[in-house]
């Protein structure tokens, strides 16, 4: 009997045996996943572009509601640290209903949110509305464009996710300029105008991300054989099941069941079996009544077949009642069998079988037995059933288990996005260890497919409390907020290292053109310096993540680069007097912060594992959100202190050195060490004695 043979509804429980990956989507690497990759790219370029060219509207603002540059730039700070401090609850969100939906409703906030500043008229309103509202936009609209390419791609995500994130820099190098020439033809609230028309257009891109669907089983056609005696007494035995759970007659299936069990340990006594009791009863029970005299059998899966093959050497339980008559059946072609085999007895009885034996039974039962499939019998132990689950596990990618069990697994969970380990990750997933030990590529996706309570019940957290979250955004805010990973001292590292770095990194996209404009630059040749550095990002982005994939150049150690030369450009800008030399300044520093910032995930993934990215993720993007927001007002303070932009630029430079110092203490011995042990740790080591046969079953 095939395994694909159409299994049968009970009252009692829809609980069936399917197989995972069954359920899991695999990632078609291209098709319309070029389509999503478009969607994400044009996402990043209104998301990053209008947040990477405020600096634009810095001095416009400062002229008409006449505050500080460090008081305006807030403004700015908040629609950029909003949206990333938004991250864990947008992946929850995102996790539950998908990314076509958040990114819609992103779209229809962020809009709201500049059109609402457009009729602004003071600067804690824009602080709320461009800043807050439309940063919580802006959020709900850039995790899902990144989500959803990983989510498309494997084998090709280093260069789809390269192509998508390259959206920050053609947006930067779009809108600059553009909102210099709005400027100069417009007023400022018909500029918030005409941007929040072109936010609504994510609307559209939205649309354009199509949920991955898992594959469709294929029925496979069997060939429809006759009914034997063994299939009307299966379905006799659960017609009698169903009555038995609602009359008083259960009570007789228990004292019967009772026997059975008495019968089992006397076999297992005899086999000296280990086995539990679920594992060895019998798997089916049925009463068989002719001439006033009652006949109960029991067939044991043990003896017969787990899944398709026999075993042999096993002796089999046969319980009869009493009676002198031989039973006999003139339906049934194994009437002269079950003389032999069903004889009366007062007791029970067993009889080992000899392989010449078995070999004859096997041979004679093909077309009528065939093995009797556990499932079909319905775990209600106190009824006298019981479940056995053909195991074929693989400790590595859980390959089987319960749908719909007792901790609520629901098979839509496993399309979910994020309860996949490497959603995040940016490179290419054919060099990390999680993939190389797998098979192929669906063995791998199952393997990283992880929900909490799936197998085991998560560990406790303050996010069990909100009972009124539905499980799949609370299984992502504990995962993406969980802070025991502070523990972990290489993240420490990072985490301490991006506090400080993010602080310099947004002040030349702040006040590089006011800067600029000071030293009587026309403001549309200064705006497009903000142009050039989204030009040479772009670049950079392409190109760090092609060294960090195709060569074998650490991906810390380009990262580490990175970080030190931005820090020494920006030490160098007070002393670009001229406009070439702003340029280059530009150019130089648009290609160094690019690295910095694309090979995050790669590095994460390097040091503490595939394990805790999404954690680590949850938890950097917080400290980014936290840093860009209070970064560029505090160099504005320092400009309004200093009278001069130049000890503001100092100060990001120092913020990038105190960066590179806790990056570049990730390379110490000491800490390596310890990072290694950290991940080998982590490596489930099953022992050979614990891991189950292929042929034994195992009881759920």
């Amino acid at each position: 009997m095939s395994t694909d043979r159409k299994r049968h509804d009970s009252e009692e429980t829809t609980d069936s045996l399917e197989s995972v990956g069954d359920y899991i989507p695999t990632p078609p690497d291209g098709g319309w996943g070029w389509v999503i990759v478009f969607s994400s790219l044009m996402c990043n370029i209104i998301v990053d572009g209008l947040g990477y060219s405020f600096g634009v509207l810095l001095p416009q603002w400062v002229e008409v509601f006449g505050e500080s540059p460090g008081k305006i730039s807030l403004i700015g700070a908040l629609l950029v640290g909003v949206y990333l401090c938004a991250g864990p609850v947008v992946s929850g969100l995102t996790n539950k209903f998908g990314c076509r939906p958040v990114t819609f409703a992103g779209s229809i906030v962020a809009c709201a949110g500049f059109l609402f500043a457009s009729f602004s008229n003071s600067v804690p309103v824009l602080m709320l509305t461009y800043g807050v509202l439309g940063g919580l936009g802006f959020g709900l609209i850039y995790l899902p464009a990144i989500v959803s390419v990983g989510f498309y791609f494997e084998k090709k995500r280093a260069i789809a996710t390269g192509i998508a994130v390259s959206g920050s820099g053609i947006g930067t190098f779009i809108f600059s300029p553009a909102n210099a020439a709005i400027l100069d033809a417009f007023d400022w609230k018909y500029m918030l105008m005409i941007h929040a028309g072109i936010i609504l257009n994510g609307c559209v891109f939205a649309m354009l991300m199509r949920p991955l669907e898992p594959p469709r089983r294929k029925k496979v056609k069997t060939k429809v054989r006759a009914k034997t005696m063994i299939d009307r007494v299966k379905e006799r035995a659960i017609a009698n099941r169903k009555r038995c759970n609602e009359s008083e007659s259960s009570v007789q299936v228990v004292e019967s069941f009772a026997k059975l069990q008495e019968a089992k340990r006397l076999r297992e006594e005899r086999l000296k079996d280990d086995d539990s009791d679920i594992t060895s009863m019998p798997s089916a029970y049925f009463v068989k009544t002719r001439d006033s005299d009652t006949y109960k059998h029991s067939f044991s899966e043990a003896g017969e077949s787990y899944c398709g093959s026999p075993v042999v050497d096993i002796p089999k339980i046969t319980f009869v009642g009493v009676d002198n008559k031989e039973p006999s059946s003139p339906e049934s072609p194994r009437s002269d069998r079950s003389e032999e085999r069903f004889g009366s007895m007062a007791t029970i009885e067993e009889k080992p079988l000899k392989e010449e034996e078995a070999a004859k039974k096997a041979a004679d039962d093909a077309n009528i037995l065939n093995g009797v499939y556990s499932h079909e019998v319905q775990p209600l132990i106190e009824n006298g059933y019981a479940k056995v689950v053909p195991s074929n596990r693989n400790y590595s990618s859980a390959a089987r288990l319960r749908i719909g069990s007792q901790n609520n697994v629901d098979k839509k969970d496993y399309s979910r996005p994020l309860y996949r380990k490497d959603i995040f990750y940016s490179g290419s997933t054919l060099k990390i260890p999680e993939f190389t030990s797998q098979p192929d590529m669906h063995s791998y996706i199952t393997s990283i497919t992880t929900i909490p309570g799936e197998l085991a019940l998560p560990p406790s957290s303050i996010w069990d409390h909100c009972t009124c979250l539905p499980k799949s955004i609370v299984d992502t805010l504990r995962d993406m907020l969980d802070f025991s990973i502070l523990k972990d001292l290489p993240f420490v590292l990072i985490c301490i290292g991006n506090l400080f770095a993010m602080i310099g990194f947004y002040v030349p996209f702040t006040y590089l053109v006011d800067h600029a404009m000071e030293q009587n630059i026309a403001q549309t040749d200064a705006a497009f310096l903000v142009s050039v550095i989204g030009i040479t990002n772009t670049v950079g982005r392409i190109l760090s993540g092609v060294i960090a994939d195709v060569t074998k150049v650490d991906a810390l150690i380009i990262n580490n680069v990175a970080l030190v030369f931005s820090a020494v450009l920006l030490f160098v800008e007070p002393f670009c007097t001229t406009y070439p030399l702003l340029v280059l300044f530009a150019a130089l520093y648009g290609l160094c912060v690019s690295a910095y910032i694309s090979l995050t995930s790669i590095i994460i993934c390097d040091l503490i594992g595939l394990e805790k990215l999404t954690n680590a993720f949850g938890i950097l993007t917080l400290a980014r959100g936290t840093s860009s927001i209070y970064g560029p007002p505090i160099a504005g303070a320092v400009r309004v202190a200093t009278k001069s932009y130049d000890y503001s630029f100092y100060l990001g430079g120092l913020m990038f050195v105190i960066g590179s110092v806790f990056h570049l203490m990730l390379h110490l011995p000491c800490i390596k060490r310890r990072g290694l042990r950290d991940l080998t740790a982590g490596v489930l080591d099953v022992p050979e004695n614990n891991k189950p046969e292929n042929n034994k079953p195992v009881a759920v």
